[in-house]
């Protein structure tokens, strides 16, 4: 269960919190604490599972594993075919 506090509070508190609370949230708690919040927006069919398209999806697979390279080919010119 998510508590709301104001930021005195929690300055109050610390900024202490349980991590082993923490860790223990699923993927399934975290939805339903979202869906119980009232000041987030409903869901709606974007927000279910929109696939990005397979090329970005490299793109962003290749930044993660090597992002100097990927960056350094990214600055460079375009080479001209032929």
């Amino acid at each position: 269960m998510i508590v709301r506090k104001t930021l005195e509070q929690a300055k109050a508190e610390g900024g202490r919190f349980n991590k082993e609370k923490f860790d223990s949230f699923t993927d399934a708690d975290i939805e339903r604490m979202i869906d119980e919040d009232p000041d987030l927006a409903p869901r709606n069919e974007e927000r279910e599972f929109t696939p990005a398209d397979p090329v970005l999806q490299a793109l962003l697979r290749i930044l993660d594993r090597m992002p100097k390279s990927a960056l350094r080919a990214l600055d460079q010119r375009p080479r001209k075919a032929g």
